[in-house]
């Protein structure tokens, strides 16, 4: 059965970004705070930002000799000012890419190379990886600035060097024109392999900001609402919902550089913020923990919940706490830019992740090919303006999941009810999402395998119901001579957790006699899955 939204089309922009965002649709007053930073009270004007951003494309074109598709690399926590450089190589007639700030060097090598980027964008925090990346990949040390005001390891600042007089033209965009040209490079991790570069253009950013705002217009005051930002930028979830969101519609946003729950209560109560564009886990918190209640969260009425389901109980868990406040969940992938269901505000069902966007068309797909019929399982396929371009320098992987009708296969699979709300049941890829993040398990898996005392192995994501989210747990057979015992399995854990990011760290561990695999070799994830699940259900866990 094919799906069509029940919501009116929207118009689709025709022009670039830079363009659809300084047209000032809302009439926002040019000298209104719209980027804050929520410790020190720092912020960009709606005028300021247009100024900043214009300014910095100039200071790469004149400084660092950028060129037409040439890419800005932004490799950095949240800052109130990040939106600056990453419009900035956009007005250079540039792309950005966004990388985790907690990337270490063979991490962020990757995407440098990857994506060919020439100009890094750092922070103190990270400058010796990005120097040490950069070296690898041939980025040379003046094509390198890092947020803030001070020089670090010999490293400029951006607002110094690059923010000149001169203030560039970006270029004008056709329609054609903007549905073709790449303007930003987030990676989506691929169940096998490494991750993969989302060659998202400027028609499919414009086109998802006005589908993903138009259900939202007729509950927000875009002369009192506020915004918070918690979720990292450099996933497209917070750089769309939040920064696109917010400079569209001219409303404040306070930014924090990671999410903090008593800072974040915090800014709530001082600010008065209305909305947040939240996660589970941090929803877990909000129903949970008891230093909330010590704070006044009234003026919250939009929560937004993204990157995983939301469960309808943890949902009635936080209303009971905070009566006020609506929670509309959105379903979307970096490779949809990233929304295409949500749910309306004013007809919420709990537990579903809402309703096809407008401008969307969907399909149920059962595992023999078919389309299910209403109420049956099936894969969710999307086709909409806001579908990825294609994988960066991977047509295979771009032909094994856009097929030639225009539909991105999904791999979660869903169940559809009689008035067209969307419920996410299973999925059939496998990667794990921990609180939000991608977490391929082949990636792990590898490194499991490169340890003298793992003879196999098998990664997969466990439901942890108290923190809303899977979690990575790897099942394990040692070599000849190894005991298996807590120690050994720490040990294990530490030789992984030294070699990737905080959150593709394994969180629990268990030994096996043998890895179950098909006929073929490939591995039996759902096994492992129903294991992990009966598992639950006794009262004999192990402690690792």
């Amino acid at each position: 059965m094919v799906y069509y939204s029940k919501l009116p089309d929207v118009d689709l922009p025709k022009s670039s970004i830079i363009q659809f965002l300084f047209a000032n649709k809302f009439n926002t007053p040019k000298d209104r705070p719209i980027l804050i930073d929520a410790n020190d009270g720092r912020f960009l004007t709606f005028a300021q930002l247009k100024d900043q951003v214009l300014r910095f494309g100039a200071g790469l074109q004149d400084v660092c000799g950028f060129q037409t598709n040439d890419v800005v690399a932004v490799y950095a926590p949240n800052q109130y000012n990040y939106f600056v450089p990453i419009l900035g190589a956009l007005a250079a007639n540039g792309a950005a890419t966004t990388a985790n700030p907690n990337y270490n060097v063979e991490e962020l090598s990757y995407q440098l190379e990857m994506s060919r980027a020439n100009v890094i964008i750092c922070h103190e925090e990270n400058v010796k990886t990005a120097l040490k990346a950069a070296d690898r990949v041939g980025i040379s040390t003046k094509n390198i600035f890092v947020f803030g005001e001070a020089n670090i390891n010999g490293i400029q600042p951006f607002e110094k060097a690059l923010l000149g007089s001169r203030r560039a033209v970006p270029e004008t965009l056709t329609y054609e024109e903007a549905k073709n040209k790449v303007a930003y490079l987030c990676f989506s991790s691929g169940t096998t392999g490494k991750s993969k570069g989302v060659m998202t253009t400027h028609a499919n950013v414009t086109a998802n900001t006005c589908q993903w705002t138009s259900i939202d217009d007729p509950f927000v005051d875009l002369s009192k609402d506020r915004m918070i930002a918690v979720l990292p930028f450099f996933h497209i979830f917070g750089l769309s919902a939040i920064l696109h969101t917010a400079v569209y519609w001219g409303i404040p946003v306070h930014v924090l550089p990671r999410f903090d729950l008593i800072k974040f209560c915090e800014i709530v109560q001082k600010e008065k913020i209305t909305i947040a564009p939240l996660v589970p886990p941090i929803y877990v918190l909000l129903a949970k923990e008891e230093v909330v209640l010590n704070y006044d969260l009234s003026s919250l009425k939009i929560g937004i919940s993204g990157a995983a389901p939301l469960s309808g109980s943890l949902g009635r868990e936080v209303k009971d706490r905070l009566p006020h406040l609506s929670i509309k969940q959105g379903y979307g992938l970096t490779e949809i830019s990233p929304a295409a269901i949500a749910e309306p505000l004013d007809r919420v069902v709990d537990g579903s992740i809402g309703v096809l966007l407008p401008n969307m068309t969907a399909k149920v797909v059962d595992e023999d090919g078919r389309e299910a019929a209403q109420g049956e399982r099936g894969e969710l396929w999307l086709k909409g303006p806001n579908v990825m371009k294609g994988y960066l320098h991977n047509p295979k992987a771009t032909a094994e999941c856009i097929d030639d009708e225009g539909y991105f296969h999904t791999g979660d699979v869903v169940i559809v009810d009689e008035n067209q709300h969307f419920f996410v049941v299973d999925r059939i890829k496998e990667l794990i999402k921990y609180k939000g993040f991608q977490v391929p398990p082949a990636e792990l898996e590898g490194i499991l395998l490169k340890s003298p005392i793992v003879a196999d192995c098998a990664v997969v994501g466990v439901y942890d119901s108290a923190q809303a989210t899977e979690m990575p747990r790897a099942y394990v057979t040692l070599t000849s001579g190894t005991e298996a015992s807590e120690k050994v399995a720490r040990q294990i854990m530490k030789f992984v957790a030294d070699q990737v990011v905080p959150y593709k760290q394994l969180r629990s561990l268990r030994f096996v006699d043998a890895i179950p695999k098909s006929p073929s070799g490939k591995i039996l994830r759902r096994v492992l899955r129903d294991a992990a699940h009966a598992e639950e259900n006794t009262d004999n866990r192990p402690k690792l």
